[in-house]
């Protein structure tokens, strides 16, 4: 297995927690990883994103140019991974910020209206958990029960309502006719 992830968003949106996330749940597997972080100087509201390696054999830079997974938060971030993901490669985009319609048809594309359902579930500010939730149910890159088990020796705040949004997100994934769509013009 060989997955380069790429995760962008605004300064607060956790787009930093869910990469640590999945790169300590990779290591617990045994997985080779790289995690690079980079955000701006302003933090909450400015622009940050991640790159995550994970793979079952040495990892040879941090940087990725191709992602094979891009998680695209806020529409900057679109902006950015949409013409960069690999051809057969998956693009997460939480539709509650992103209104643009992705134009490739050459890559699986999964629209989650991530606000909306960490909403129903009483905290908002969960969606990057429910987004992660999702990315685990469409391309398992580690198993849930990893990240379940790193969330929990990692943060006792908000733990309960950082596993429901990880869960739902995983269920909403696996209910979607098809789980994960072709883009279309």
């Amino acid at each position: 297995m060989h997955e380069e992830i790429a995760i962008g968003g605004f300064g607060g949106q956790g787009v930093l927690f869910i990469g640590r996330l999945l790169t300590e749940a990779a290591f617990h597997e045994g997985h080779e990883v790289a995690f690079m972080p980079s955000y701006g100087a302003e933090k909450r509201g400015g622009t940050v994103w991640c790159h995550i390696t994970v793979s079952d054999e040495k990892v040879g830079s941090l940087f990725i140019l191709r992602p094979t997974v891009a998680i695209a938060m806020n529409p900057a971030s679109l902006d950015k991974f949409e013409h960069a993901v690999k051809t057969n490669g998956l693009l997460l985009v939480n539709k509650s910020l992103v209104q643009v319609r992705v134009k490739r048809e050459d890559i699986e594309v999964l629209s989650i209206p991530a606000i909306e359902l960490a909403t129903e579930l009483g905290d908002a500010a969960a969606s990057n958990l429910v987004v992660l939730g999702a990315l685990l149910s469409s391309r398992p890159v580690v198993s849930i029960s990893s990240v379940r088990d790193i969330l929990e020796n990692m943060s006792r705040n908000r733990l309960e309502s950082n596993m429901r949004s990880l869960e739902y997100g995983y269920r909403w994934a696996k209910e979607q006719k098809p789980p994960v769509a072709k883009a279309r013009r």
